[in-house]
């Protein structure tokens, strides 16, 4: 029997077009709603979900390029009080960095996308923004020791 995958499946994707054991579509997919019988209207409909779904996908792939392109070579700079040996009192945080992105583009930009351990050393250190799938932007995040004055 051919099916239309509403969920992904073991045996399938979402939005694909298979040919599936009979009893396997009507007495676990369709009662549980993961998929349709694949009549032509519906594979019709299913075809056209796939075209904006790859349409959006690139439309996506394009956006994260930019965004991408716009922090690549960032140059971030941050005080912070250092003891001994250029160690750090604290740490500088994805979520610093990510504030401090956010703040000098003014995209927004989550923490969880800032791929890195915490920072506990003064100088420079590159740091890798994942703004998508497959996309990344690496910066430059310099640490200076802060004065008395600062």
């Amino acid at each position: 029997m051919k099916v239309i995958f509403l969920t992904d499946v073991a045996k399938g994707r979402k939005g694909e077009i298979k040919e599936v054991a009979d009893g396997y579509a009507r007495n676990y997919l369709f009662p549980k709603g993961m998929a349709l019988p694949a009549t032509p209207a519906a594979e019709k409909e299913a075809k056209l979900l796939l075209e904006k779904k790859v349409e959006h996908q690139a439309r996506q792939q394009e956006e994260q390029s930019q965004i991408a392109g716009e922090l690549e070579g960032k140059e971030l700079r941050f005080k912070a009080k250092a003891g001994a040996k250029g160690r750090l009192h604290g740490s500088i945080t994805s979520a610093n960095i990510a504030e401090e992105l956010s703040r000098i583009t003014g995209l927004e930009i989550d923490k969880k996308k800032v791929d890195m351990e915490p920072l506990h050393q003064l100088g420079e250190h590159e740091v890798v923004v994942n703004i998508g799938t497959g996309t990344q932007a690496k910066i430059k995040v310099i640490i200076e020791e802060q004065t008395s004055d600062d």
